[in-house]
């Protein structure tokens, strides 16, 4: 029904609607769109609006790279042709035909065509796709990948003939959108847009699963295994809206729903470690649908001040039929409570802001906002089955509510044309409303302060920072949960904020800049869970025009994050017996330099340096001194791309590119580990994936046409 839906919807906009055009209005042609032509290169020597261009060449990927590849589509040691076009074509009575295609040689590809007249009439419709290329080193002894069912060869056993029996796939997705629309103005004031999209996402992703031997025992039982998830999506989106502008406000109605099916209900397989007697199926994500109203607007008051707010609901629901509790049917004791979870949850929210200008130096701002989750699914005992073989006890299943209320408060005054003040206040309470909420209420008050001076005319210095405070009601942990434990998103936390950013216009050729930002949350109340997290950034950045024709840049970013986390093993006590400390830090810098009106020639060059660094220790505190240090996470990438173009003609202009790139990394939890290796991971079937190494590197080769 839904996909009829859409294919009635992209009738109504391709046919109906385009008898529409003959209302025109007369109207300057809106700008044309500059954007970049080359896909591998960004195009900097378009100084003026041009009316159309057009792009053919071919580019060659000298090795497989999937890494390098995951998003454009260029992960094998191929060619490939580029193709983009810019096209727009005006016509006596007002209207225009425009194109616009960018990769569409790649698996990247984008391709727009609207029309219409100018302050009248528009229809479009676009088409794109995008890969996600994640892995090509994976394999698994299940036969069925791709589908819902995954059976193990007859004979397998996973200590004898799972190397020969292992088959080589690829982790990967792809989207592919569709997309109609409309935009109609029947007069100044008004106008109706509405734009339907069709999107599929199809591949295979890696996902988790366990199942267990023992029917009162499933510690020491239990074997795991990654599988080869099928992915078969279809989503489907409408967005309608009405807007009025008059004199004074503005007024936007909308209608937004979303349509998620997902073709495979759920995925079973049978037990590598044990596939005569044990099997496992899991649910995959349901089909749901989304429906929302929302109401904006904006008002101008008198003494520069104006008024917007905005009032939306929706719905979602959720029907998906349940699966049974376990494909071990004689575990089962009693039936499901329902046939599905009759999910449905309301979601309201308004907004309303005030700004003001009463002084020339005083700006001022007031901000409310209200937003409810109203959960109405049915609340049932569930006589579940853990991991296809253990009953795990009637359990009530917990829709989650909550309402949340928020003010923001801000000021600006400036004291001169020298400097400045900001100052602001924020408050939130949300209040939770689900079964067994760990925290009922908690609120959270946020004071922050921005000044900004200019000692001198050439220099701009901002100091900003912050401080917020969340606590709450009592903290009620779960049942089976450690009494001690805080989520870090509900728990009290201390957080603060600190920066500065200084901009210096050393000559009228030469910029530079500098930031350094500091954060840092403190939850002191948290005896186990996340303790403390920092987070410090510095940046600077520079550009240089050494001639009218040649500008240089140049950046760093050095970013670093700590995170502490306390736990305790298996006792349940109140205090923690061992503490793991987080330590990465994050290198980026980058050069590069444009060149234009070399006699006919442009030249460009980027080089981009990036490095990275994890590093986790373990401390067991019962036992002091004993500490366990994990092997650096690490990674490295260098990028250098090079491009000229020669400009023969006014017309007509010949490209050339060289993009390099090289990324390496070490990762313990990856690199050397086999599908199954009982002395590192016992009961645990993987799927032998490498870290992906690359260095590759990309020559482009095209021609590009300007007309009229």
């Amino acid at each position: 029904m839904k996909r009829k839906i859409s294919l009635l919807i992209y009738s109504l906009i391709t046919s109906g609607l385009a008898s529409a055009i003959a209302f025109a209005q007369d109207e300057p042609a809106p700008e044309v769109d500059s954007d970049a032509l080359w896909p591998l290169m960004p195009n900097v020597f378009i100084s003026t609006p041009i009316t159309s261009e057009i792009e053919l060449g071919i580019g060659y990927v000298s090795d497989d790279a999937y890494k390098f590849g995951r998003y454009n589509g260029m992960q094998t040691d191929t060619a490939f042709l580029l193709g983009d076009i810019r096209y727009r074509e005006y016509y006596e009575g007002g209207g225009f035909l425009s194109v616009r295609g960018i990769s569409l040689g790649l698996e990247s590809r984008y391709l727009r065509l609207e029309t219409g007249e100018p302050g009248s009439v528009k229809i479009f419709i676009q088409y794109d796709e995008l890969p996600n290329y994640k892995d090509n080193t994976v394999a698994t002894p299940f036969i069925g990948a791709g589908t819902d069912t995954l059976a193990l060869p007859a004979g397998f056993d996973i200590d004898t003939n799972l190397d020969a029996n292992l088959n080589n796939f690829e982790l990967k997705t792809k989207r592919e959108r569709l997309v109609a629309g409309a935009s109609i103005i029947p007069d100044s004031h008004w106008q109706f847009d509405i734009n339907i999209s069709h999107e599929t996402k199809q591949g295979i992703d890696a996902t988790g699963a366990a199942t267990a031997n023992g029917v009162t025992q499933i510690i020491g039982n239990t074997t795991y295994a990654l599988l080869p998830e099928p992915i078969d999506y279809d989503t489907d989106i409408i967005n309608a809206t009405l807007r009025y502008a008059g004199d004074d406000g503005q007024l936007d109605l909308t209608y937004h729903v979303s349509l998620f099916d997902n073709n495979n209900d759920a995925l079973s397989w049978q037990d590598p470690f044990n596939p005569l007697v044990a099997s496992g199926n899991m649910s995959l994500e349901p089909d749901n649908e989304f429906h929302q109203l929302s109401l904006t607007g904006g008002y101008s008051l008198p003494y520069s001040s104006r008024l917007t707010g905005l009032l939306s609901i929706g719905r979602i629901t959720q029907n998906q039929s349940f699966e049974p509790y376990t494909v071990n049917t004689a575990l089962v004791t009693s039936p499901l409570p329902r046939d599905s979870l009759e999910g449905k949850v309301w979601l309201a929210n308004a907004q309303l802001k005030l700004t003001s200008r009463p002084l020339t130096k005083l700006r001022l701002s007031a901000e409310l906002r209200y937003n409810e989750r109203s959960d109405k699914t049915p609340v049932d005992l569930f006589s579940y089955v853990v991991l296809d073989s253990h009953l795990g006890g009637p359990v009530q299943n917990r829709p989650y509510s909550y309402t949340s209320n928020q003010l923001n408060l801000d000021g600006n005054y400036r004291f001169n044309a020298l400097t400045s003040l900001q100052a602001g206040y924020k408050r939130d309470d949300t209040k939770r409303s689900y079964i067994n909420a760990e925290r009922e209420n908690t609120q959270e008050d946020t004071i922050f302060a921005k000044w900004k001076i200019k000692p001198v005319s050439s220099i701009d210095i901002a100091l900003y920072a912050e401080a917020a405070s969340r606590d709450g009601s009592d903290y009620d942990t779960l049942a089976n949960e450690n009494p001690a434990l805080r989520k870090f998103y509900l728990a009290d936390r201390e957080r603060t904020k600190l920066g500065a950013r200084v901009d210096y216009m050393a000559t009228e050729s030469l910029f530079l800049a500098a930031r350094a930002d500091y954060n840092q949350d403190d939850y002191e109340n948290s005896t186990i869970g996340l303790t403390a997290s920092s987070q410090p950034v510095l940046s600077v950045d520079f550009s240089y025009q050494l001639a009218k024709n040649i500008t240089t840049y140049g950046y760093y970013t050095y970013e670093h994050i700590q995170s502490s986390q306390a736990g305790e093993s298996f006792s349940m006590a109140t205090a923690s017996n061992w503490e793991a400390n987080f330590d990465d830090a994050f290198n980026t810098a980058g050069l590069g330099a444009r060149m234009n009106g070399l006699g006919k020639w442009d030249v460009g060059v980027d080089l981009v340096r990036s490095e990275s660094s994890g590093n986790i220790e373990l401390r067991d505190l019962a036992a002091i001194g004993t500490e366990t240090q994990f092997p650096d996470i690490t990674t490295a990438l260098t990028s250098l791309k090079l491009w000229t173009r020669y400009n023969h003609s006014k017309h007509l202009a010949y490209k050339l590119g060289f993009r390099f790139e090289n990324y390496s990394a070490d990762n313990w939890a990856v690199d050397g580990l086999q599908p199954y290796d009982p002395a590192v991971v016992r009961n645990a079937l993987l799927l032998g994936n490498e870290t992906l190494d690359y260095n590759v590197y990309v020559i482009t080769v095209s021609a590009s046409y300007k007309f009229q």
